[in-house]
């Protein structure tokens, strides 16, 4: 992979991790119930799940991406 493949890849990386954070860190009415409490006022809720699995799934990518053989 060239170099600058390969910087795009991890600012792809970047950009979608930083995206992630701001909605998991969000607080809006479709939020749903809480599943995992970090403490009384941050945790893990419903409508975080498909945000962390498409997180899951762009770092995937950005993985098979970057450590390919050509």
């Amino acid at each position: 992979m060239r170099p600058a493949d390969r910087a795009v890849v991890v600012l792809l990386a970047l950009v979608i991790s930083a995206l992630a954070l701001l909605l998991v860190a969000g607080h809006g009415p479709w939020a749903g119930r809480q599943i995992f409490a970090f403490d009384v006022y941050h945790g893990i809720n419903t409508g975080d799940v498909p945000v962390l699995l498409m997180w899951a799934a762009s770092m995937c990518g950005c993985g098979y991406l970057l450590f390919r053989r050509d």
